[in-house]
């Protein structure tokens, strides 16, 4: 039986804020005989809650039955099976911190702590003959999870800066906070609204008591800091708080967890540095200034995130497209009495040698661009309104395909746009998007760029099929990069007259699987044919892909990683080498593609040489690993071969 126990960990911070537990060490625990299971899996997780001294986690360390690490996002994923003695039971899930998600350094490492959650019993779903899985999310109480991060010295200030006259978030501008002291007033720290107007701030202790003498004397009157704030757009301050701010109350002596409600007077609409239309974003990355140039998040041929990075995008993510975020005004700056409507064009580069060279990237810019009309879809902002129990709620203003102009790309108005809400009584109203109900979440669209991709035929539509294992793909058969140019447009609806645009002259696209096949010489004419006393397994692997961020192979057994990959396998032996190839994306190394071992030939001797002689009789798995570069989430997943000796 395999059991795949899945999930994601999170942490309030306090009620409009939470951080995704990210870097920390997700542990499972048998139950001990002394415990009631029953009670334990049936209680609460937060009345289960426990933080574990170093003694109490070394006597249930003979408890363990695996851990893992969450990813950037919190999420964990756990295959349980025969190997860590594991029947489908309930189980102890405890999380082990070395330091805290987005925890500032200071002159001081805390120790490692680790804290029990619950005793939980997994709802297992089957998923196949022999396979069963179960997902939980969780999410640390505020209160147990601020504690817990006051014994590493990590202090967060979370808080939403908007317009004091409509309420609008006003995204882009620089929030500062600064410790209101006797002696000198400490600077926190300082962060960029985002497009919804959430800003963060963590600091340390070592911020707010800090002395002219620091570090040899630290002094601070009271627990925590005294806090006021300022804030500032482009070169103008839009909210200076006087000091004596700090010592009032709900600002004095404020704990490890802090949330903040601040607003301006000077800044209407949350437009930012201009009330003018802007696209800011492709997903987390700036699109200003343009790619290539100094400063950019892009690179000259459209890659995102730095060199060691060059993230490319598509829509396998939990978006189903290309976020791309900025503002769009309700109406025209220069006439309130007109709303404004935006669409984006596409165009893809071609090549100056042949076509879709995958050795070269595409240089030629598009001659023209196409209006995007395929998009996922795209929460725009929220509408505003009084339900039927005189409940203040809102609801979705969303964009998708259907709205978007077939011909010209071009979106509805938002102004004037009809919405359907719930009443909370059983009926549903419609009610109309106005300037004074409506808040922007900052998307502009969800573009849907396999629409866009497939207008190009795949290469090996149906992959490489396995008795090919081990070739090395023709230039005909290999996915080129494939680079765009980008465009954003807004107009007038009633004049149609353009009114601003905005371009990214290269962004990557890319919706292709890997080309993968995995077989062995000594299966190639016989799947059922063990291997018995073989002194050398041949291992026939190709994997290419034109945005590949590693692959790796290794075979392994019950026990364990018996042959792992290396870069460099080795050492080499008579009947072969006791390592497997593996490979990753180098800064920059926009032709890296992965690899391939060589092909099968008449005698059974080719591909990789992988010497056996040693391995135990014992059933073996051959696993080939790997990733893409694509953002937010990138493509993995492992392919394999079974054989026994």
């Amino acid at each position: 039986m395999s059991y795949t126990f899945r999930g994601s960990l999170c942490g309030n911070l306090c009620s409009q804020c939470l951080e995704q537990l990210s870097g920390v060490t997700v542990r499972l625990y048998r139950n001990r005989p002394d415990q009631n299971i029953t009670a334990l899996a049936v209680a609460s997780p937060n009345d289960t809650l426990a933080l574990l001294t170093d003694d109490q986690v070394k006597a249930k360390a003979s408890q363990l039955i695996a851990e893992t690490q969450t990813d950037s996002e919190g999420n964990f994923s756990f295959t349980l099976g025969s190997q860590q003695k594991y029947d489908g039971g309930a189980f102890e899930v405890d999380v082990y911190c070395g330091t805290v998600p987005n925890r500032k350094p200071g002159r001081k490492q805390p120790a490692p702590r680790q804290f029990s959650i619950t005793t939980y019993q997994p709802a297992w779903k089957q998923t196949g003959d022999n396979d069963f899985t179960a997902i939980w999310n969780y999410c640390v109480p505020l209160r147990f999870w601020c504690h817990f991060r006051s014994l590493f010295d990590a202090w967060v200030i979370c808080g939403r800066l908007t317009s004091c006259i409509d309420g609008s978030p006003i995204p882009g501008a620089t929030v500062s906070a600064t410790d209101c002291d006797w002696i000198q007033d400490d600077p926190l720290g300082s962060a960029l609204t985002d497009a919804s107007g959430h800003f963060r701030i963590d600091y340390t202790s070592e911020d707010f008591k800090i002395t002219p003498f620091s570090p040899f004397i630290n002094f601070e009157l009271v627990g925590g800091p005294d806090v006021y704030f300022k804030a500032t757009l482009g070169t103008d301050v839009i909210l200076d708080e006087p000091s004596s701010t700090g010592r009032q109350p709900g600002r004095q002596n404020i704990g490890p967890c802090f949330c903040v409600d601040l607003c301006s007077d000077k800044v209407t609409g949350g437009c930012g540095v201009t009330c003018t239309p802007h696209w800011q974003k492709v997903w987390d990355f700036d699109i200003h200034p343009d790619a290539g140039q100094v400063g950019s998040s892009f690179s000259t041929d459209g890659y995102a995130g730095g060199a060691a990075a060059s993230y490319v995008f598509g829509d396998m993510n939990y978006r189903s497209g290309v976020l791309l975020t900025g503002n769009c005004p309700l109406v025209n700056p220069a006439d309130n009495t007109h709303a404004l409507q935006y669409r984006f064009t596409i165009g893809e580069y071609t090549w100056s040698t042949s076509p879709d060279d995958p050795t070269t990237m595409p240089s030629i810019a598009p001659a023209s661009l196409t209006p995007v009309t395929q998009i996922a879809s795209t929460t725009v902002g929220y509408v505003f309104y009084t339900d039927a129990l005189a409940n203040p709620s809102s609801a979705d203003v969303i964009f998708t395909s259907a709205d978007v102009d077939p011909v010209s790309g071009w979106l509805p108005t938002v102004l004037g746009r009809v919405v359907s809400v719930d009443m909370h009584n059983g009926t549903f109203a419609n009610v109309t998007v106005t300037s004074a109900n409506f808040l922007s979440t900052g998307e502009l669209i969800v573009l849907n760029s396999s629409v866009i991709t497939a207008e190009e035929a795949p290469k090996l539509p149906s992959g490489l099929p396995q008795v090919q294992a081990g070739v090395a793909l023709t230039n005909a058969q290999k996915e080129p990069i494939r680079r765009y140019k980008l465009q954003f447009e807004v107009r007038d609806a009633s004049t149609l007259v353009t009114t601003f645009t905005d371009t990214l002259s290269s962004i990557i696209l890319n919706n292709s699987s890997p080309i993968l096949a995995l077989d062995l010489e000594e299966l190639f004419t016989n799947l059922c044919s063990p291997l018995g006393g073989a002194n050398t397994a041949h291992v026939l692997y190709t994997v290419d892909h034109p945005h590949l961020s590693s692959f790796a192979l290794s075979i392994s057994s019950n026990l364990g990683v018996v042959h792992p990959s290396s870069p460099a396998p080795g050492p080499v032996t008579p009947f072969g080498y006791l390592q497997l190839p593996s490979a990753s994306f180098p800064p920059s190394g926009f032709f890296f593609r992965g690899g391939n071992s060589g092909p099968h030939n008449a005698t059974n001797t080719g591909g990789f040489p992988v010497n056996i002689s040693a391995d135990p009789s014992c059933a073996y798995r051959v696993d080939l690993a790997w990733s893409t570069r694509h953002y937010p989430t990138a493509l993995a997943d492992t392919t394999e071969i079974l054989y026994c000796r």
